[in-house]
């Protein structure tokens, strides 16, 4: 079944970026610094503001949305993450964990699984380029679904990845995909994307989230990995 495919490469235009003082331009320019990109994967929870370390660094993120890569600084940091406009003097966080970040990587921290049961899952982000090739991954973050196979055609790219399971990458020839998703071990697709456009020099990240039964309906965001 053919469902919509949403393709997200940055930030929506409205969603406000603060940079606090433990985020410095001259992190993201040198070996020691890391990258870091927010995703909002919670299918229930509303519109979000993120705090590092007491600072907020994205205001209003709403579900399916994907931030720019911020630099961080090496080292651990406090992640609190509130309802859209909750003070956090006044308001308790529907989410704090602690992450550690490493110089040199760069990573997608999401707000994964519904909201009673609301994580941050972290994954490592591959930025280098195949020269004349395309990566692909793909990150299972839909709380209802199975685990699945994804297929191009009747190639198997990606086998039994369950919820919240990142793939490796798959280097692939440069070109035109249409991807099927289906339950592990079974023929018949739940979810198709066509006219998949993967470039070479170029990764990328397939993120299914929604839900198979229910509102939000399930989808997946590709997002580019730079």
């Amino acid at each position: 079944m053919k469902k919509h495919f949403l393709i997200v490469f940055s930030l929506l235009a409205f969603l406000t970026m603060f940079l606090p003082a433990a985020i410095s331009t001259e992190a993201a320019e040198t070996a020691d610094g890391a990258k870091v990109r927010v995703l909002h994967a919670s299918p229930d929870a509303p519109a979000v503001d993120v705090y590092v370390n007491k600072d907020r660094i994205l205001s209003g993120i709403k579900f399916k949305e994907i931030s720019e890569y911020l630099p961080l600084e090496e080292g651990s940091y406090d992640i609190k993450i509130y309802a859209a406009g909750d003070k956090p003097k006044k308001a308790e966080a529907v989410l704090e964990e602690n992450i550690t970040v490493m110089g040199g990587e760069a990573y997608t921290v999401a707000a994964s699984g519904k909201l009673e049961d609301l994580a941050l899952a972290v994954y490592k982000d591959d930025l280098t380029a195949t020269e004349d090739e395309a990566k692909l991954r793909v990150i299972h973050l839909s709380p209802d679904a199975p685990k699945v196979d994804v297929y191009s055609l009747d190639t198997l790219l990606v086998s039994g990845l369950g919820f919240p399971e990142a793939s490796e990458y798959d280097t692939l020839p440069a070109g035109e995909y249409s991807l099927d998703i289906r339950p592990a071990g079974q023929e018949e697709a739940v979810f198709n994307i066509p006219n998949v456009e993967l470039k070479q020099g170029e990764n990328y990240t397939a993120i299914a989230v929604g839900l198979l039964k229910g509102d939000p309906a399930f989808d997946v965001l590709l997002v580019k990995d730079k």
